[in-house]
């Protein structure tokens, strides 16, 4: 069992870098041939999981119903895919609907199995695994990036862009999703002054490349996140959730505000790039973000179930922010929104959905977080995916983000009468 743990174990650690490297080959040569390099370490443990338990000819029932609900929702992705391949929709193929379709479900369930064979192992430690393993993504891509390899994902001259990774803006997740994990750290200097020294150090290195994407809002809230873990104001803080549904209409509503937020010394000397027009419409966004209003008030065609995959293509939503942005087509644009892109593609269904699971994980984090537990950090990425999936395509389908936030799910999938590991704080010792 100690040789398939650490297989199982090795697959997983490695698979967010081969996600990385699996983009750059979409990116470069062709969105199948990156997919299937992508998924490859999911699949791996996924394969070795059904091999393993014909072998030894048990398998059991240990899943919840969030693992049922993780499933429901993966699999409105996967009929979205196929409606788009259905309708037409320019750049879906039955190949990359498949492989689309294999890389939204395979990372949750390789975590699961991750889970599955941890389960008696009182030395596991799953937030240091997913913060070793999204450490390993960007040290990764600051060597590419260091070493002068093109990105080809969407970014900007003069800003920091990633090779291995989708764009400019996932970088930028993604290091904010690791700094807030490694925040909570952030502990015992006199006691371990070389892990404090590294995580600091870890710390300002990040914060450095965040500056460098100069991405304005991902760097705001994960600045708000920020002082509120090491203030611990978060551990008293109510209705972080309820507010996070409301991301959206917040900034599209004190948008005004923002600017002037932003408009302050400290935020004008690191991003040096404070335009009223591109703040108040957040770069443009708000354009895609009320199109999608109009349809969701007015239309209404698929609210229920969805359009499919890049269904505002087929609604002809987006046709005249296509116009603005001098785009040719409005199947090369999506809608900058994690929440917008479910709604139109999957429906009210696919958001309540997504809203359920969040909610789900909130409140088992947050619970990890107030009793100190070894899991805890995790709560830091949680909120922070909490705020960003509704004005970032971070968390939709095939961008990493789903990955991480899935993961993130996966001890919640598993019933807790069926783990014998003992649980431990974040130094080691045993939780009462």
């Amino acid at each position: 069992m100690i040789r398939k743990k650490a297989l199982v174990n090795t697959l997983f650690l490695v698979g967010f870098t081969v996600f990385g490297f699996g983009s750059y080959i979409s990116l470069k040569r062709g969105l199948s041939e990156g997919m299937i390099v992508s998924v490859m370490p999911f699949l791996a443990i996924i394969a070795f999981f059904l091999v393993d338990s014909v072998y030894r000819e048990r398998i059991r029932s240990m899943l919840t119903g969030t693992y049922w609900l993780s499933m429901l929702y993966i699999g409105t992705l996967v009929v979205s895919m196929f409606v788009a391949l259905r309708g037409g929709i320019p750049g879906v193929n039955f190949g990359n609907a498949l492989l689309s379709s294999l890389l939204f479900a395979a990372p949750f369930n390789a975590a699961v199995i991750v889970q599955y064979y941890n389960r008696d192992d009182d030395d596991f430690d799953f937030s240091r695994m997913l913060l070793l393993g999204l450490g390993m993504l960007m040290a990764v891509n600051v060597l590419g990036y260091a070493a002068g390899i093109k990105a080809f994902g969407h970014g900007f001259e003069g800003r920091a862009s990633f090779p291995f990774i989708r764009g400019i803006y996932t970088g930028a997740h993604v290091l904010a999703v690791l700094s807030l994990m490694l925040l909570f750290h952030l502990r015992d200097p006199l006691g371990r002054p070389v892990r404090y020294f590294m995580v600091v150090a870890s710390l300002a290195v990040a914060f450095v490349l965040m500056l460098s994407i100069n991405s304005r809002l991902s760097l705001m809230i994960f600045l708000l996140l920020a002082i509120m873990i090491l203030t611990r104001a978060i551990k008293v803080a109510r209705g972080i959730y309820t507010i996070s549904l409301f991301t959206m209409p917040l900034l599209l509503s004190f948008s005004l505000l923002v600017y002037q937020v932003l408009s302050l010394p400290f935020f004008e000397a690191i991003l040096q790039r404070v335009s009223k027009e591109d703040v108040t419409t957040f770069n443009g966004r708000s354009y895609i973000w009320n199109a999608v209003a109009d349809w969701a008030f007015n239309d209404r065609t698929g609210l229920l179930f969805g359009n499919g995959f890049k269904g505002h293509y087929k609604l002809h939503m987006l046709d005249l922010v296509a116009k603005l942005w001098g785009e040719p087509h409005a199947y090369n644009l999506h809608s900058h929104s994690t929440f917008t892109e479910v709604l139109v593609a999957q429906g009210v269904f696919g958001v309540v959905l997504l809203y359920i699971l969040l909610w789900r994980g909130f409140k088992y984090y947050r619970n990890c977080y107030l009793r100190g537990s070894s899991e805890a950090p995790i709560f830091g990425g949680l909120v922070y995916i909490l705020f960003i999936w509704q004005i970032d395509i971070f968390c939709y389908g095939v961008d990493i983000g789903h990955a991480i936030l899935f993961t993130m799910l996966a001890p919640l999938a598993i019933d807790r009468k069926f783990i014998g590991r003992k649980e431990k704080d974040m130094d080691g010792a045993w939780l009462e």
